[in-house]
């Protein structure tokens, strides 16, 4: 993989959240982190609304213990 050194200011609090993620290499868990949000900004909309109204309707048949406002911010939080 070709790599590139550049240089971001980003919020203090934000690199302690990711430096308490791994003791281990903080390149290869700053790239999974960056992946893994790509990949979940790739989600439409119409695809998070019909994961939405499916777990809010399968929800206590699921045994999954959370409010339906909990629900909604979990389905949102893949475009944050």
């Amino acid at each position: 993989m070709d790599t590139k050194l550049v240089n971001y200011k980003l919020p203090v609090d934000l690199i302690e959240q990711i430096e308490g993620l791994s003791t281990g290499n903080k390149t290869a868990l700053v790239v999974g982190l960056l992946k893994q949000a790509i990949h979940l900004r790739a989600v439409s909309e119409e695809i998070r609304i019909d994961m939405y109204e499916a777990a809010k309707k399968s929800r206590v048949n699921l045994g999954l213990d959370f409010s339906v406002s909990e629900l909604r911010s979990l389905i949102d939080g893949l475009h944050i």
